[in-house]
């Protein structure tokens, strides 16, 4: 049987010996022309332990645009409007190596990136291995360009790359040379009798790393004043409900006047990051050089992990002033609040692949670069034992900390501001092997992207930050500009107009977060405990559950959180979008339909983007609950509505949908009153809360009546029915910024329905 085998070559204590080794095999004849590196660069850290070379050079695939995938639509995501649907199936190309080069010799075409990764996985070679490490051979390595994302999101978008073009790259890797920086090995893992395992390094000798000539151009990027104003657009669309943060990317591009390898070189040593790598694919003359220090996901021993990456402060001149910065870093309720967002979105994603009841929020930190620093967290989960390597790659691409939220908007939003494909930018680099359960992708940030031309190659290096309510024109700018300027540096010899005395180069770090921080002193990482069994998720339609919560999903990125509580808490959840299938008549009929064959034990209706009148379903079931219709077996059942939810209750009662009076406040911990009454009966009168909404309900007569305030007392938090079993809230319980939010939804869950009569339904007629 063949196996795999470890083989010791030699020792190390460079933290570049796999650069140089990369360069000795290229000049000894053993590199194919691609070429791949995954190189862990900076201080040793659980994230830069090791730094692996590929052999790429049995089995290639191409992942090409299809035809037809242009969309012409005029909708305006910024507007609140967004054109759902598939692309055409995405064009698999399977090559082999030959003498002459790569040959193709099967093409697939597949209706997503799951199913994708999938076929790909029919070439993989799985083997026994007794390596400890989240690697083995026979499995995948390369590129997923962020242009896949269409096939993860079902999204039209106007911007799409040219049919025919290669927007993801993957290679078989049949052997790996690995260097272990905490021992300092370096040896080679393989298919038994692989070449590889007769490599011998001792020719191999220190590369040097040279200046990058300056180019006679200043690459062209949009002005300052042009990217301040899509920063206002974005803010403007987040005063009126539509979105929470877009990530946006500002591009620089140009020809350049040396190699993207000696680019390379340079970022390696002036700006080393944890999953940074370099990409040659020498026959479609594409070349990438990233310095990335964050990884999109990792899949190990049935864990799955992601680390996002928000929040941003530039490094301080000494000690003194980093430190300075890292406290007013903490301290930034704009800074904070982006993070925390991009928490619970990842733990919305997560949820979608892993056990009820096991993600959570690991922990947080700061981790310091040469230029700039970081706010970093850690979110964790079991994987579900229905899903694969595959489904866990599709559900986290793209990053959240490189799209926005609610992620489906966001990627609209961005295609509409960006104007143009990112290309490989915020796409990601990594391994997967389904075989062994394993996936390890990065997300490509800081990152050069290069094509060769007729005489020179053409450079393009995009940076940017998640925008939201509280972000500042000028200061998003600057911050662009600020984390290109080390890859803009290495490509043209310009660093985005700083100079070292604008924006120092220090040593990389990690930090914790400081103590003393009044604002953060409630956020608490951690799995919740476990009060009895876990309750199940399923998505309708599905087979019949008993006893369970329907939960109306109205396109947000935090349904996935809301589902994973109330299993936490014992209750089977079942999801339906609050959208309106093609094919269903009325929405009425639809809530009928659903009803009829869940049998729900209550209705919680989600949050979501834009008003709640772009959700059919939505407003069909708060229509039933308010006139005293929303019946299972004769009996009335609870409903609650959360954000959007809350607001649809107030809408079919009367009450009035505005922007609210003191503003949009998005990702922030806040403090909501209560009088003690509905789902607050068991919390005290004042308590914290997450709100994410920029609209506001108020009251205009009818059978609801307010229960819940913000601190100021004038804006309507919470609401409850004078009768029927009614409840809602202007805020997220789910999130990691309601440490009591818990308790709250315990409550609602212990509500119970009750017997209908036609006395009390006149009453409330």
């Amino acid at each position: 049987m063949v196996s795999s085998m470890w083989k010791y070559l030699s020792k190390s204590d460079d933290g570049e010996c796999m650069i140089h080794i990369l360069k000795f095999l290229r000049e000894s004849g053993y590199s194919s022309g691609d070429e791949l590196l995954l190189h862990s660069g900076g201080p040793i850290s659980d994230l830069s332990q090791r730094s692996m070379i590929p052999c790429i050079d049995s089995i290639r695939v191409l992942m090409i645009e299809p035809e037809g995938g242009e969309f012409g639509g005029n909708k305006s995501a910024l507007g609140g409007e967004v054109s759902l649907g598939s692309p055409p199936p995405l064009n698999i190309l399977v090559q082999k190596k030959e003498e002459e080069g790569w040959k193709t010799i099967q093409e697939e075409y597949c209706v997503d990136l799951t199913r994708a990764l999938d076929y790909v996985s029919k070439f993989e070679i799985t083997v026994p291995s007794d390596s400890n490490i989240n690697l083995h051979p026979g499995g995948f390595t390369g590129i997923l360009g962020y242009d896949l994302s269409r096939w993860t999101v079902p999204i039209r978008l106007s911007n799409t790359p040219q049919p025919g073009t290669v927007i993801g790259v993957l290679w078989r890797a049949d052997a790996w040379i690995v260097h272990d920086r905490l021992s300092s090995d370096i040896g080679v893992l393989a298919l038994e009798n692989h070449p590889w395992l007769d490599l011998d390094l001792t020719g191999h000798r220190v590369t040097e790393i040279g200046e990058i000539p300056v180019s006679e151009s200043v690459p062209y990027s949009e002005s300052d004043s042009e990217h301040a104003g899509k920063v206002s657009r974005i803010k403007e669309a987040i005063s009126r409900g539509n979105l929470y943060q877009v990530n946006y990317g500002r591009k620089w591009e140009g020809e350049m006047p040396g190699e993207p390898w000696e680019s390379f070189l340079l970022l390696s040593r002036s700006n080393p990051a944890p999953f940074s790598c370099w990409m040659m694919v020498s026959d479609l003359g594409w070349s990438l050089a990233s310095s990335s220090p964050e990884r999109l996901v990792e899949l190990d021993r049935g864990v799955v992990r992601t680390r996002p990456i928000k929040g941003t402060r530039k490094r301080g001149f000494d000690d003194e002033e980093d430190s300075r910065l890292r406290t007013e870093l903490v301290s930034s309720e704009k800074e904070v609040s982006e993070h925390l967002m991009l928490v619970d979105l990842e733990r919305h994603d997560l949820s979608s692949v892993c056990v009820p009841g096991t993600v959570h929020w690991s922990g947080w930190r700061i981790e310091a670069l040469s230029n700039v620093q970081h706010l970093v967290s850690g979110v964790e989960g079991l994987l579900d034992e229905k899903f694969s390597t595959s489904e866990v790659t599709s559900t986290m691409f793209p990053g959240g900390s490189v799209t926005g939220c609610p992620k489906t908007v966001t990627l609209a939003a961005i295609d509409e501001l960006e104007e143009g494909t990112r290309g490989a930018w915020t796409g990601s680099i990594g391994h997967i092997h389904k075989g062994h359960g394993l996936a390890d992708w990065n997300i490509l940030i800081r990152t050069l992207e290069a094509h060769s031309g007729p005489e020179r190659w053409h450079a393009t290096v995009q940076a940017g930050g998640g925008v939201v309510i509280g972000s500042s024109p000028a200061e998003e700018v600057e911050e662009a500009r600020w984390k290109a300027a080390a890859v803009t540096e290495s490509a043209w010899g310009f660093r985005t107009g700083f100079t070292d005395k604008d924006l120092p180069e220090r040593e990389v770090g990690i930090f914790p977060i400081p103590e003393g921080v009044e604002s953060v002193s409630s956020l608490i990482p951690g799995i919740n405990e476990r009060l009895g069994e876990v309750g199940s998720i399923s998505v309708y339609p599905c087979e019949r559950v008993e006893r369970c919560t329907l939960l109306v999903d109205n396109l947000d990125s935090f349904t996935r959180n809301i589902a994973e509580e109330v299993a936490s808490l014992g209750h089977n959840v079942v999801i339906v979008g609050g959208k309106m299938p093609a094919n269903t008549a009325t929405a009425s009929n639809l809530a009928e339909e659903i009803l009829r064959n869940i049998e729900p034990e209550r209705v919680i209706l989600g949050p979501g983007p834009s008003v709640p009148e772009a959700y059919p379903l939505t407003m069909e079931l708060a229509r039933k609950s308010v006139n005293g219709e929303l019946l299972v077996d004769g009996n009335h059942i609870p409903i609650l509505g959360l954000c959007l939810g809350h607001q649809a209750l107030g809408i079919v009662d009367g009450w009035d949908l505005i922007q609210s009076p003191s503003g949009a406040v998005h990702g922030t911990p806040s403090l909501i009153r209560n009088n003690g009454t509905g789902i607050f009966e068991d919390l005290p009168s004042e308590i914290i809360m997450m709100r994410y909404n920029s609209l506001v309900i108020e009251p205009n007569g009818g059978s609801l009546v307010p229960n819940s305030w913000d601190l100021s007392g004038e804006l309507v938090m919470g609401l409850m029915h004078e009768h029927l079993p009614i409840h809602g809230v202007q805020f997220h319980p789910e999130s990691v910024g309601s440490p009591r939010g818990r308790e709250l939804l315990d409550g609602f869950l212990a509500k119970r329905s009750f017997a209908s009569s036609d006395q009390f339904i006149q009453q409330v007629e």
